[in-house]
């Protein structure tokens, strides 16, 4: 089916709500299959995404993770990893606890496109320092990126890099940013926008940025 993106972008622009469907596959089980990297690690959830302009709701709803029915990832993070997800094209890609990290597109086979949650947080760091060079714990940012682990294993080429440190507002309520990749067969369009919390999911606050890229 083509993709929604015009629609998924005007709820987007009216402060819609991302709700998180319920179902029975409630209980099935993160995929976090091994990469045989420390950094870089699947950790997503196979998810069908609606979007109704009419309630002005997008709803990822969890299916089971041998299903052939989804459309999507629910990408999840974790600190200090780069926690990755796949799709196969035309198909979408959700990420969200936004507040510093880094989103990246790869293109990693003929008709599949991994979306990335990138950490990117301050880390304690030992240095050596004044003239005894004495070691000191200091805070430092870091970001746990995949590009070397996709140089090293040929794995699949860098579309895209959309930060976002210094992009969330918490005086204006938000409580952390989203990223939703709209991904057609050479092309993509993603969204970054800001959520506040709701009973019913994520109220959207405001669209700060919408990205486009051909491959």
């Amino acid at each position: 089916m083509p993709l929604q993106t015009a629609i998924i972008r005007t709820i987007l622009e009216r402060g819609g709500l991302i709700t998180f469907g319920s179902n029975v596959q409630n209980g099935t089980p993160m995929i976090t299959t091994a990469t045989g990297d420390n950094i870089v690690e699947n950790n997503y959830v196979k998810v069908t995404l609606t979007a109704n302009a009419g309630n002005n709701t997008i709803d990822l709803t969890r299916v089971a993770n041998d299903s052939n029915a989804s459309n999507a990832v629910n990408i999840r993070t974790i600190d200090a990893l780069a926690t990755i997800g796949a799709i196969t094209v035309p198909g979408y890609i959700y990420t969200g606890d936004f507040s510093g990290c880094v989103f990246y597109l790869y293109k990693t086979g003929p008709h599949e496109v991994t979306g990335v949650h990138a950490y990117s947080g301050s880390q304690p760091i030992t240095k050596r320092t004044g003239v005894l060079r004495r070691k000191v714990i200091v805070q430092e940012v870091r970001e746990y990126g995949p590009s070397d682990f996709y140089l090293r294993t040929n794995g699949g080429t860098q579309l895209c890099r959309y930060p976002t440190r210094g992009e969330l507002n918490v005086q204006n309520g938000e409580i952390s940013l989203g990223f939703l990749s709209c991904v057609d067969v050479n092309t993509a369009t993603t969204f970054l926008f800001a959520v506040a919390g709701s009973p019913q999911g994520s109220r959207v606050r405001r669209l700060l940025k919408t990205y486009h890229v051909r491959f």
